[in-house]
């Protein structure tokens, strides 16, 4: 009997495989092009130096990924294939991270072509190339006109029912505003750190557990190598309640320096907290930011933190910082608005300690981001977006930002 299962067992993991590998190479294989003109305007209201920074770019992105060959170990190859070219700008208003600048300005185009390779075998991919990954220690900066790309290995297994485990290595990092392929670093936003040192390499570990289908735990672990080791635990749950829904996601990070401390001390630690209710397509939430240390929290250069108090202008992310947020989000999709989403936060924090201004930092955000997807008739597939930010501070430049943000996003192949 016990052979009887086994073979069962076998017998069924194998079906599994095969009817992965019968999806194919071309037959499994998807491509879209997504062209996106982009408009930003940052008004600086206070401080010296540089007014404004406003670029007009028209970006495109060709995003193609084969299926896998048949066989137990099936074989694929991706291709992300990024463009920009400069509508309007002038020199004295560079900086706002859509293009590459030099002595004269913001360049006029960038072409950049980042393939990768991949294998799979049962649940588990592995992959060598280009990837933009998006995990809470390492989040690729997709905020402007093209995403940042980085170069390395990765291995990712859902072999174990309920168990995402994630195991990678980076060692190069194409910028989201073109400066291409270089070393990586630490953000040293407001001289938080002794500064910019480069790195070898950033390995990652993660691994995800669904207790239950609303229960969930994570685990982090990072090292910027001889600059940083940072650890993240991760509690979110998912509570049915009125009708919806009360998420919460817990986080607790910690971060420490490693190997020769390029970038001088790294010592923090983080609680981030969100809970929310969701109903029929709205959220109403509110998050909570702690830190403790004797620095600020470290994340990997050009990146954006994954946290919940992150916003287009700050981070909210200096020595003892205490921050708290409100935000509403709407999915009209959900809500009887078919195509309409909204964001509208407000975020104050204090008690933080930065290294540009003595005594207490203290500092507000105000956002709201509106967008409008056509489904239909000769527009579909096209979305409008503006993106309205205010920012103030006692240690950093107060700003109002305008992003207005138009995509079209067309199948090519397999979709």
């Amino acid at each position: 009997m016990r052979i009887f299962h086994c073979a069962c067992a076998a017998s069924l993991a194998l079906l599994a495989v095969q009817a992965k590998a019968e999806d194919g190479f071309l037959a499994g294989a998807s491509a879209d092009l997504t062209a996106t003109n982009y408009y930003f305007n940052r008004d600086f209201r206070s401080g010296a130096g540089q007014g404004k920074r406003e670029e007009w770019a028209q970006g495109f992105i060709v995003d193609a990924k084969s299926g896998y060959t048949p066989g137990a170990v099936g074989f694929g190859v991706d291709l992300l294939a990024l463009s920009a070219f400069k509508l309007d700008g002038v020199s004295y208003e560079e900086g706002t991270g859509i293009l590459p600048t030099d002595e004269h300005g913001a360049r006029h185009a960038l072409l950049h072509l980042a393939p990768a390779a991949k294998l799979r075998f049962a649940d588990s991919v592995l992959r060598v190339g280009a990837d933009v990954p998006n995990q809470p220690i390492l989040r690729s900066s997709t905020s402007r006109l093209l995403p940042q790309t980085f170069q390395g290995a990765s291995l990712r297994s859902r072999d174990v029912a309920g168990l995402d485990l994630l195991l990678a290595r980076y060692t190069r990092s194409w910028y989201r505003e073109g400066t291409g392929n270089v070393p990586l670093t630490i953000t040293n936003k407001n001289d938080r750190f002794a500064g910019t040192p480069d790195s070898d390499h950033f390995d990652m570990f993660s691994a995800q557990y669904a207790l239950t289908p609303n229960v969930s735990l994570r685990y982090q672990a990072g090292e910027l190598d001889q600059i940083y080791r940072q650890q993240l635990f991760n509690l979110l749950h998912r509570l049915p309640l009125w009708g919806g829904s009360l998420n919460s996601d817990i986080r607790y990070f910690d971060s420490t320096g490693a190997g020769a401390s390029r970038a001088g001390a790294v010592d923090n630690r983080m609680w981030n907290v969100h809970v929310g209710w969701e109903w029929r397509g709205q959220e109403w939430g509110a998050s909570y930011q702690r830190l403790d240390g004797a620095t600020g929290m470290p994340w990997v250069g050009g990146t954006d933190a994954d946290v919940f108090t992150w916003t287009n202008i700050s981070d909210f992310m200096e020595r003892d910082e205490r921050s708290w947020r409100l935000r509403y989000t709407l999915d009209g999709d959900k809500a009887g608005l078919p195509g309409f989403k909204a964001m509208l936060r407000y975020i104050h924090a204090d008690h933080a300690r930065p290294a540009t201004r003595p005594g207490e930092g203290r500092e507000w955000a105000r956002d709201l981001d509106l967008m409008y997807s056509f489904r239909q008739g000769a527009l579909k597939h096209l979305s409008v977006r503006w993106v309205y930010s205010v920012f103030r501070s006692n240690f950093a430049r107060d700003a109002d930002e305008n992003r207005i943000i138009l995509q079209y996003k067309i199948p090519l192949y397999g979709s």
